[in-house]
């Protein structure tokens, strides 16, 4: 089977169906030097709930915001883990990972020497940058046209 698409549907597909029946809910204090992922989950979460196809993606740049290690690793926990992982390779390296919750990315970018330079939490169908350019998608088609025509003897 050859799939020509912005994305592989399998991975659609996989990310629907990581999702958490409830999300996992933090009672009690805080654990140490986690402040300020309890209100941007409460954040995330507000645009998950009310997220629909066509709606711009909702991007939350961690980068840019005082979050501790413990931050993250509490946003993490509460957002879970899923099975898609893409990487995009260039000058440096892009990791896009499902989370457990609906339409719910992380998004971290790095430079040559693997340092983080962005990260970042989507709320989205699929990030824009997982997805193939409209040129790569052309481009891709017009070599497996040629492909198949040679196959076929043409």
């Amino acid at each position: 089977t050859i799939e020509v698409g912005a994305i592989p549907q399998v991975l659609r597909t996989s990310a629907a169906d990581d999702l958490w029946f409830t999300v996992p809910r933090w009672q009690g204090a805080l654990p140490p030097n986690v402040q300020n992922a309890p209100a941007l989950l409460a954040e995330i979460e507000d645009q998950w709930r009310g997220w629909k196809p066509g709606k711009p993606a909702h991007v939350v740049n961690l980068t840019l915001l005082p979050m501790s290690n413990e931050d993250i690793g509490f946003m993490d926990h509460h957002l879970g883990t899923g099975r898609v992982l893409i990487l995009s390779r260039g000058y440096g390296n892009c990791r896009i990972t499902n989370t457990r919750v609906p339409n719910t990315w992380r998004v971290v970018y790095y430079n040559s020497q693997d340092v983080v330079i962005l990260n970042t939490v989507e709320v989205t169908a699929l990030p824009e940058v997982a997805m193939a350019a409209k040129e790569d998608l052309e481009d891709s088609f017009e070599r497996l046209t040629e492909v198949l025509a040679w196959v076929e003897g043409d």
